[in-house]
């Protein structure tokens, strides 16, 4: 590809980027990936806090190590699962709103 085109499509790319941005529920949806990260983040560094693996922390939890992956990826799961969680790496779950 001659740079041209390449210089072409990254304006075209971040003409895109612009305008995502522009929209309304971009704000909410950085918001809740944000919230899904902080979360995914803490859990993570509880496990390993506690000096367990992902299945250890699973057959604490009585589910499997790829449950256990998927929740460290912040992927939506349920507070009851969150307190699973937590209990299996010694902890307690607690949710603040600001």
């Amino acid at each position: 590809m001659n740079k041209k085109t390449m210089d072409r499509m990254l304006a075209a790319t971040e003409q895109q980027a612009a305008n995502i941005r522009k929209k309304s529920c971009f704000q909410q949806v950085g918001s809740e990936f944000n919230i899904e990260y902080q979360v995914a983040v803490e859990l993570t560094s509880a496990r390993a806090a506690a000096k367990l693996s992902q299945s250890q922390v699973a057959a604490l939890m009585g589910t499997t190590q790829s449950v256990v992956s998927r929740i460290e990826k912040g992927n939506n799961v349920s507070i009851e699962t969150l307190a699973r969680y937590a209990s299996a790496c010694g902890r307690q779950l607690v949710i603040h709103l600001a």
